[in-house]
């Protein structure tokens, strides 16, 4: 094999690792490696009081909860499927928003516009007591 050979050789190879890599990231759920979601948030705790207002929201393992100006908790995936940036949360509109680019996506994580393509994967939420369970 000559160098120009195995140089070529090299190139496909870190190629289709590198494939490999971001269609793994790209997964459905937006957490890369097709993992299930299912934790609970303690609204007692200090560490997720912005869940006690109302339009408050926190970002915990890679998920954004928020506390809509209704009274209902929503989750989406926190990271914008546009550069991977964390979005944030305006209850004045209910919509998730990605700052760096202005991607803007509805309370259930749909595009609603902007240069990401795809939306925020959604996750169901449920409250006991004070107890808020995030899953998928």
């Amino acid at each position: 094999m000559d160098r120009k050979e195995f140089l070529s050789q090299l190139g496909i190879g870190s190629a289709a690792a590198l494939a490999i890599t971001c269609l793994q990231a790209c997964s459905k759920n937006g957490l890369g490696g097709g993992s299930s979601v299912d934790f609970t948030i303690d609204l007692n705790s200090s560490q997720f009081s912005a869940l006690k207002n109302k339009g408050g929201y926190v970002v915990t393992q890679g998920i954004i909860v928020a506390y809509t100006l209704s009274g209902t908790y929503i989750a989406v995936s926190s990271r914008c499927p546009h550069e991977g940036v964390t979005v944030g949360y305006s209850s004045s509109n209910n919509q998730f928003v990605c700052t760096a680019h202005n991607s803007y996506f509805s309370s259930t994580g749909s595009r609603i516009s902007g240069p990401a393509n795809t939306g925020l994967t959604q996750y169901q939420t449920s409250l006991s007591g004070t107890t808020l369970r995030v899953f998928s």
